[in-house]
């Protein structure tokens, strides 16, 4: 069973900037969201449970009678505690092991190797590098490029995030 999620950024007095922004599924990301972790990263995720005091109409019904929306949770975070979050943890970005030819992969073909984060006493020291990766598929990545490039959002606005299956 999928899992769809409704995120919306929302003024502080609670109108819609952006609706429905988000068109996808990302089960290990809504899961780092809302505070289920799987990711070191998200472990000061700035997150909040229910909805901000002032929302559109249609997320306070969804809220009050929300047996179509219980998968996770209601959730919301500010603009501007998601964006400093974001670029100071950086989550798109890790780092590791890999062998010259993963490497070479990665720097020549752009292919994401899977990184190592630590070197394994049986391998060949002088066959392995440590690299930075970018994932260009981070969800939280794509949801900084939006605001900063493509919302009218102020950093005292909220992006309200509840899912639906």
């Amino acid at each position: 069973m999928g899992v769809d999620i409704n995120m919306s950024i929302v003024s502080k007095e609670g109108e819609y900037r952006a609706k429905d922004i988000y068109d996808g599924r990302d089960s290990e990301w809504f899961d780092n969201i809302t505070g289920d972790y799987h990711s070191e990263f998200y472990e000061h995720f700035p997150m909040c449970r229910g909805i901000p005091e002032h929302v559109p109409d249609e997320i306070k019904r969804d809220y009050s009678d929300n047996s179509d929306f219980s998968y996770y949770d209601f959730c919301y975070v500010n603009v501007g505690e998601f964006l400093d979050w974001f670029e100071n943890t950086r989550p798109d970005i890790d780092a590791g092991w890999v062998s010259t030819y993963d490497k070479w992969l990665y720097e020549t073909k752009g292919i994401v190797p899977d990184l190592s984060h630590y070197l394994e006493e049986d391998v060949n020291p002088y066959d392995y590098h440590f690299i930075e990766v970018a994932n260009p598929w981070d969800s939280s990545a794509w949801l900084y490029n939006f605001i900063k490039n493509q919302s009218n959002a102020a950093p005292e606005d909220y992006i309200v995030y509840y899912f639906d299956c």
